[in-house]
């Protein structure tokens, strides 16, 4: 009797073990995504969109993107999909040990975000042209987000390297070695570089205040320990934050100033086995679903939702608007081919 009972047990535990596993792929499990945090409010809008048609909970853990690669590339985290402000970060890190394919589907631009109790944000809005010079005075506390852990930290600093190209002042450097111990280089090519340490330093008494996300900077914004930030115009949008748009030469935001962005290269966690440099390019968002998903037919599905009608309506109500038409690279999965342009396999 005993006996019995212990095999019925176990056909049990079995049988619930696979009813687990069923569910999990399919539309009682959970998707997980890591992602930007710049794009956290679009995607939990698909997630919900998603969870009414399929019943499925999609869990949206943001950070920088660096940082939300790492997860899966140093810490082995498992996720399903992996969402990053820069798209060349795939191919970079991902491709092809821990993905096989990846798509290029949105935009955005830098901005400088403020409040109306900013210092001197009415002189910005009476002079735009000199935000860096407020940037550099003595009482205006400004910031960005951590070159080595997120792009919009990375391309803050290649924007103010952009700056000083552009105003011809190479002043406008110190607003980078005067706050920090990132190095400034000459190339011959005529390329500037821009070198951030891994353990970037912030010097002491400096109005410079960083932190691992750009968001994050938002908190601080918004309760007045922060006159300035550099963020996305779509996070400026999405949290009703007045900003100033910065000369399309510097925001990143438009595809014509290609050539003229590439002159400057952030080449971040220097010093590092994973130093990388940066070349400075417009903004384009990437995703993919990761080769050993525990739920991949899922996240594809997912994937469907967000690149079709209704993620393109989501993402542009938050400024982040898509590409014409989304750009594919690699072995895209068949049923995302008609909401693509197949490309061929950069990086």
């Amino acid at each position: 009797m005993m006996l019995a009972a212990a095999l019925a047990a176990i056909v049990l535990a079995a049988a619930v073990a696979l009813l687990s596993l069923r569910m999990g792929a399919g539309s009682g499990g959970e998707l997980v995504v890591f992602t930007a945090g710049s794009l956290r409010i679009p995607l939990e809008k698909v997630a919900e969109e998603y969870k009414r048609l399929h019943g499925t909970d999609v869990i949206i853990e943001a950070s920088g993107s660096v940082e939300a690669i790492r997860k899966v590339t140093d810490l082995g985290r498992k996720a399903d999909i992996i969402a990053v402000a820069d798209y060349r970060l795939i191919p970079r890190f991902l491709v092809p040990r821990y993905a096989s394919w990846y798509i290029a589907f949105a935009s955005n631009e830098l901005v400088l975000v403020y409040t109306n109790h900013s210092k001197y944000h009415e002189l910005l809005e009476k002079h735009p042209e000199e935000w860096y010079e407020i940037l550099s005075r003595s009482d205006v506390k400004w910031g960005f987000s951590d070159p080595n852990k997120d792009p919009c930290g990375y391309r803050a600093v290649g924007a103010i390297g952009l700056a000083s190209l552009y105003y011809h002042n190479a002043s406008i450097l110190g607003l980078l070695t005067n706050n920090t111990n990132i190095e400034v280089r000459r190339m011959e090519n005529g390329t500037l570089e821009l070198v951030v340490p891994a353990d970037l330093e912030v010097r002491s008494g400096s109005n410079l205040v960083v932190r691992p996300k750009s968001v994050d900077l938002i908190a601080l914004l918004e309760a007045g320990e922060l006159d300035y930030a550099f963020e996305y115009r779509s996070v400026a949008v999405q949290h009703h934050l007045h900003y100033l748009r910065l000369p399309r030469a510097i925001n990143l935001g438009d595809p014509r100033e290609s050539s003229f962005y590439s002159r400057v290269v952030v080449r971040i966690l220097s010093g590092t086995d994973k130093e990388t440099a940066v070349a400075m390019a417009p903004i384009v968002y990437g995703i993919t679903v990761l080769d050993d998903a525990p739920h991949h037919e899922e996240a594809v599905r997912f994937l469907r939702l967000l690149l079709g009608p209704y993620g393109r309506k989501v993402f542009e109500e938050a400024g982040q608007p898509f590409l014409e038409k989304p750009l594919a690279y690699g072995r895209v999965p068949e049923e995302l081919r008609s909401l693509v342009s197949l490309q061929g396999q950069e990086g």
